[in-house]
C-alpha cells in the first residue's frame, strides 16, 4: 500500500477494467462515464490506477462492460498471485 492508501489490488482491478474496455467493441471511457453521469475524468483516473474505485462505481462500470466486480476483482487476484508465483 502506498501512503494514499492505493493497494496491489487497486492497481490491478483497474487494470482489469482497462482490458475489458479494450476488448470491448462498443465501450469505451467516455461512453461509460456519459451513462453513468459521472464525469469523464472521474473514471479516467480510476481506470488509469491513479486512484482506486468504490465498490458501487466497479459495480456500475462493470455492468455496463457486461461483467461483474467481483468477475473482475477474481481476475485481479488471480494476475496478482501469478505475478507473486513467478517472482518468488
Amino acid at each position: 500500500m502506498n501512503r494514499i492508501g492505493f493497494t496491489g489490488l487497486d492497481a490491478g482491478v483497474a487494470a482489469e477494467v482497462r482490458s475489458e474496455i479494450a476488448r470491448s467493441r462498443t465501450a469505451s471511457v467516455k461512453g461509460i462515464a456519459e451513462k453513468l453521469g459521472i464525469r469523464r475524468a472521474t473514471l479516467s483516473s480510476r481506470v488509469n490506477g491513479h486512484a482506486a474505485f468504490t465498490p458501487s462505481l466497479l459495480a456500475a462500470v462493470a455492468a455496463e462492460l457486461g461483467t461483474s466486480a467481483s468477475s473482475i476483482i477474481a481476475r485481479a487476484e488471480r494476475a496478482i498471485e501469478s505475478a507473486e508465483a513467478v517472482a518468488s
